[in-house]
């Protein structure tokens, strides 16, 4: 049984993906450097659905939000990437 993982840190990068398939949504990658070991960036996935509100949406789609506290849960994926189940973000 896979375990949640929890990754707190700040926000180095983020961009948008659009979706592949006509009925997702678009994806959100944030590229976290955790605290305590900043050189160990993880990329961070979550679904547009979990940022909290519009304004963080194109805050981090235009890249205002860099250094900002992150706080995500989810589980790592096969390439290493974390899939966000929830997401905190904080200015």
């Amino acid at each position: 049984m896979e375990s949640d993982l929890v990754v707190n840190g700040a926000i180095v990068d983020s961009w948008i993906e659009s979706s592949r398939e006509i009925d997702d949504s678009p994806r959100l990658v944030l590229q976290v450097a955790p605290k305590g070991r900043p050189r160990d960036l993880i990329f961070v996935e979550a679904e547009a659905s979990l940022i909290p509100d519009k304004g963080w949406f194109e805050d981090l789609s235009e890249n205002t939000c860099h250094g900002s506290p992150v706080l995500a849960i989810g589980r790592r994926m096969l390439n290493g990437f974390v899939t966000a189940t929830r997401l905190q973000l904080v200015r």
